[in-house]
């Protein structure tokens, strides 16, 4: 079975489930492919984004295609939306794309999508360290951008200064923060973020044993190891990092949240959006 991947590129859902699914499955993978590229392939998949000249170019080639949905709502006009009004998007979409199947980052959102394809979660970083669990709270950490957490981070901050800890926003190794946050603004918390999202934060966690803070949105429940805390206002933070303080708590949450991450391995992942691409052929 000759593969393609492919994609408008760049974005960071492109490198995880565009070039790492894409290796692990041994497939030719090219952004923005033409039709000859799709034509030369015995199934193509396509990530996140697609141009109108590539989805013209799917539906000439004459070969099946599955689509990988993360991330793919409209992110920053989507936040504003109600349920309804994500739904009305979500069955738009995917009317004009018409693909064979569909993957899709949560199981929430494939039954918004009519439970159709399959339910592929995220895989861990590859080479993440597990994190030693330190005798002390530190570090606090958080990835991604500052702009989601603003009303957050007064917050945040007071409780470091008032427990001596530092926070520390895009740490270059999840081992070296002694509990992970993933929240985000009320702004940032629409009906899509918190049921679409994929659990790409949760994973990393989960796969270096890092104690965890986040909203109990869709993708982290369904993956949920159970030593996981869930807040969902600033003053839950405090709580959990209370719950947090004797290392001996620590150390057993990191034991379970990093079994719950062994079947998230990137082989795993790809074999998954294997199985789906080859009933795609076969059908």
């Amino acid at each position: 079975m000759k593969i393609l991947v492919t994609g408008r590129g760049g974005a960071a859902s492109w490198t995880i489930r565009g070039e790492q699914i894409g290796h692990a499955l041994g497939a030719t993978v090219k952004p923005q492919a033409t039709l000859a590229d799709m034509r030369a392939h015995d199934v193509i998949l396509v990530v996140k984004r697609v141009p109108d000249e590539m989805l013209q170019a799917l539906h000439r080639c004459g070969r099946p295609w599955v689509y990988d949905i993360v991330d793919a709502y409209p992110q920053r006009p989507g936040e504003p939306w109600s349920q309804t009004q994500c739904m009305r998007w979500l069955r738009d979409w995917l009317g004009l794309l018409r693909p064979t199947s569909v993957i899709w980052p949560t199981e929430r959102m494939q039954i918004d999508g009519g439970g159709i394809g399959r339910v592929v979660y995220h895989h861990a970083r590859p080479g993440l360290a597990l994190n030693p669990i330190r005798k002390s709270l530190g570090v606090i950490g958080y990835e991604g951008s500052v702009r989601y957490i603003a009303q957050w981070q007064s917050h945040i901050l007071k409780e470091c200064q008032r427990r001596g800890l530092t926070f520390l926003i895009n740490p270059s190794r999840m081992a070296d923060v002694d509990v992970v946050l993933a929240v985000r603004d009320p702004q940032w918390c629409s009906y899509a973020s918190r049921h679409w999202k994929s659990q790409v934060k949760l994973i990393n966690a989960q796969a270096s044993g890092t104690p965890f803070i986040g909203h109990c949105e869709s993708g982290h429940f369904e993956t949920k190891s159970g030593a996981e805390y869930w807040a969902e206002r600033p003053e839950e933070v405090s709580t959990a990092l209370d719950w947090m303080i004797e290392q001996s708590a620590r150390l057993a949450m990191s034991r379970i949240m990093w079994r719950k991450a062994q079947p998230f391995t990137l082989d795993a992942m790809a074999h998954q959006v294997r199985m789906e691409l080859a009933c795609v052929v076969k059908s």
